[in-house]
């Protein structure tokens, strides 16, 4: 992705090394010390005239121990809702200490509502009462008719809550690690006033405990005594409720019932089981038997369910009897002997009789299957109602269970509150104090406050702190351009030169501009500085001479007439050399130079209503041709990037060494921008402690978008005095003092 080329030459420019200058902090330092100085001492001077007239204020100490576990006779503690054990329980006793009902308590014990340091001011009758007439003044009332409207209760109330906000300002506690001790100071305009209220309110502290705990024992008897009537009638009812229980569902042992119904319901089971087995026997008999009813014998006789009959096996042996005998009769005797005829008639007989026994088992197996069947589901009956008989009684156990239960809780709970109510009588009237005083205050013999030479040596260290902050602070927003570090490291520019501030008022510096043709000669800094430019661009420009070079700024009033009309003057001393005013827009050559600002000029030349010879006049004392900018124009733009303007330029150096063109600045308007793409090199002026570094780096972005060659930059208008404090003093000391160049010789 290809970046715009001000883009990349901003980012390539505009890096600054992220590193720690300590050298730089202590210039900083230097730069503001006097401010800072200054400062502290205002600050303190403040300070010790404010301290020296606030009053003396006495600070009196009260010391309590405060005990973790007081003797106590009953557990009472518990219904109190305080555990001693507990690492909040100090805590609490300190905020306490710090409570509004005990600051009440003591303000009417000691009666401070009265008390000149503690009361309000009252109106004197002349009605100028600032702290009386304030209140009236925010509300937008009458003071003395808002007071007159008022109850005494409701001005009891504020004068309450007055007293009580300067009481508590003036109260402290400390507690001390690791002990059970605790200060309470307290400080007051009165060292016996301070002493005493210390005292009265460790008092009161211990006094208010008592007095609690004995209302929240006599609260919590009276409290246990009605209960105890309620858990009385709640027992009774409960029992009355397990009688008619009892009563109604006629229970007198129900573990031996429930025991017993456990036992038969057991039984039933295992019936059930030998009934299921017996049932499914005759069943698998029936299924086999039952397809083979109409069948003759022999096929019956087939099956073992019915061969292995025990009702068959008899007759089926006196069967097999005959049919031995008939087979031995038949080797003597034929089919029509008497015997054979006799045993035949019993062999049908028994057939008979095996036929009958068949059909008879048949249906014998059918009525075993029933009553089988017959026998398991009455089993399961007496099994059912077994077990609902069991639930039953097993739900009724469960209420007996619950009823006596309930007797039980409410009991126990009646007999620990009787208990409680007999304990609670009985210490009544006892009373343990949870706290002493070890140690008395006493007036204090000298004032605690204000401690005066401590608050004027920390408002002088907290303003000098201020300062440097301050000065910090002043440093960081500074970001203009002040020493050749500067151009060279955050502007990544050449150093072409700096110009020092020449030693004149302010309002001479308005009239009149330093030229080398009228300062004195034995100044040699700003000659030699102007020398320094002229090399800086003759070196850079060795095999090619610049012949076309453009001086701009980024902003006014930098200094870029004065530069380029000085080094107009340097290179006349090299060759011929023009000076063109090419500022049509604001131009300040002429009024420079003591020239007429509506002479003919460059204007006039690109109009065609001069010519070069009449507008170009020769300066004597500088040695050069100036050309000035002439009438104003009102598209100046078209002027300078017209075809005639650059054919101009073109003609003119043919005929001069040097052509300099004195251009508006930068961020103003374009004029600069056009004219250096043309030009050869560009000199860009920057003024020091004034430009930012920003406003530079972007005029030097617009420059080199527009292809010019900026080939320098020259500081302009340094003050030689300040730059120790920015640490270019040794940048300026190379440059001309180690050469003698500095000052006048």
């Amino acid at each position: 992705m290809n970046r715009h080329p001000q883009e990349s030459f901003e980012q390539e420019v505009f890096f600054e090394e992220d590193t720690i200058d300590l050298r730089h902090y202590w210039r900083v330092l230097m730069r503001f010390k006097w401010d800072i100085i200054g400062l502290a001492l205002v600050v303190s001077i403040v300070t010790a005239l404010v301290v020296v007239n606030m009053d003396d204020i006495y600070r009196s100490t009260a010391s309590l121990m405060i005990e973790s576990r007081q003797a106590q006779i009953t557990s009472i503690e518990e219904i109190y809702g305080l555990d001693p054990q507990q690492s909040e329980y100090y805590s609490t006793q300190h905020e306490i200490l710090r409570s509004r009902v005990l600051a009440e308590r003591v303000i009417r014990d000691m009666d401070l509502l009265n008390h000149p340091e503690f009361k309000p001011e009252e109106d004197d009758g002349s009605g100028w009462n600032l702290r009386a007439m304030l209140p009236a003044f925010l509300t937008g009332g009458n003071r003395n008719s808002s007071s007159a409207t008022q109850s005494p209760a409701v001005q009891q109330q504020r004068l309450m809550a007055t007293v009580l906000g300067r009481f508590s300002a003036r109260l402290s506690v400390e507690p001390i690690r690791n002990t059970q001790l605790v200060r309470v100071h307290f400080e007051s305009l009165d060292p016996e006033l301070a002493a005493n209220v210390a005292n009265n309110l460790a008092e009161a502290y211990i006094n208010q405990n008592l007095e609690q705990r004995l209302a929240v024992t006599q609260k919590a008897s009276s409290f246990l005594t009605d209960r105890l009537e309620g858990l009385r009638q709640t027992v009774e009812e409960a029992e009355q409720r397990l009688q008619d229980f009892l009563d109604r569902e006629e229970l007198v042992e129900i573990e031996g019932v429930t025991s017993l119904n456990v036992q038969q319901l057991d039984e039933l089971n295992s019936q059930l089981v030998e009934a299921s087995r017996a049932r499914a026997e005759a069943e698998a008999i029936y299924r086999q038997v039952e397809p083979l009813k109409g069948r003759p014998v022999d096929e019956l006789l087939s099956f073992p369910a019915i061969l292995n009959h025990e009702s068959i096996q008899p007759t089926l042996e006196v069967v097999d009897v005959i049919d031995q005998e008939i087979a031995e009769l038949s080797k003597r005797y034929g089919r029509r002997h008497p015997n054979m005829i006799a045993v035949m008639s019993r062999r049908d007989t028994a057939q008979a009789n095996l036929e009958r026994q068949v059909r008879q088992v048949i249906g014998t197996v059918e009525n075993q299957y029933l009553a089988s069947v017959a026998n398991e589901e009455a089993t399961r009956s007496r099994l059912t109602a077994s077990r609902e008989e069991l639930q039953s009684i097993n739900r009724k156990s469960f209420t007996l269970q619950e009823l006596e239960r309930d007797v039980e809780t409410n009991r126990q709970l009646y007999d620990m509150f009787f208990t409680r109510v007999r304990e609670t009588d009985e210490t009544n009237d006892f009373e343990a104090a949870n706290a002493l005083v070890v140690d008395p205050a006493v007036p204090a013999v000298g004032p605690s406050k204000p401690r005066r030479s401590l608050a004027v040596l920390v408002s002088f260290a907290v303003a000098l702190m201020l300062g440097v902050m301050l000065a910090f602070l002043r440093d960081m927003l500074d970001n203009t351009v002040k020493t050749p570090d500067d151009v060279e490291s955050r502007l990544n520019a050449t150093m072409l030169g700096l110009v020092a501030l020449q030693p004149m008022s302010r309002s001479e510096r308005k009239k009149k501009m330093a030229l080398l043709g009228d300062v004195d000669k034995s100044d040699t800094s700003f000659i030699e500085s102007i020398r320094t430019i002229r090399t800086g661009l003759t070196l850079s420009s060795l095999d090619n001479p610049y012949k076309l070079i453009e001086v701009t700024s980024s902003v006014p009033n930098e200094g870029k007439t004065t530069v380029a009309l000085n080094l107009a003057a340097i290179m006349g001393q090299m060759g011929k050399t023009l000076l063109i005013d090419a500022d049509l827009r604001r131009p300040s050559l002429a009024r420079s130079i003591n020239m007429p600002p509506n002479r003919p000029g460059l204007t006039n030349v690109l109009a065609g209503t001069s010519t070069l010879k009449e507008a170009i006049i020769h300066h004597d004392n500088l040695d050069i041709d100036i050309l000035t900018a002439g009438q104003l124009s009102t598209n100046p733009l078209e002027l300078i990037a017209s075809n005639k303007y650059k054919e101009m330029l073109k003609k003119l150096g043919e005929h001069y060494d040097y052509v300099i063109l004195d251009t508006p600045p930068t961020q103003a308007v374009s004029d600069a921008l056009v004219m250096g793409s043309i030009a050869d090199a560009v000199v860009y002026v920057v003024k020091a402690h004034s430009t930012s570094i920003n406003t530079v780096k972007h005029g030097l972005g617009r420059l080199k978008y527009a292809n010019a060659n900026v080939v320098g930059v020259v500081l302009n208008q340094v003050d030689t005095k300040k730059q120790s404090y920015y640490g270019g003093n040794e940048y300026y000391a190379g440059y001309y003092d180690s050469y003698g160049y500095s000052g006048k010789a």
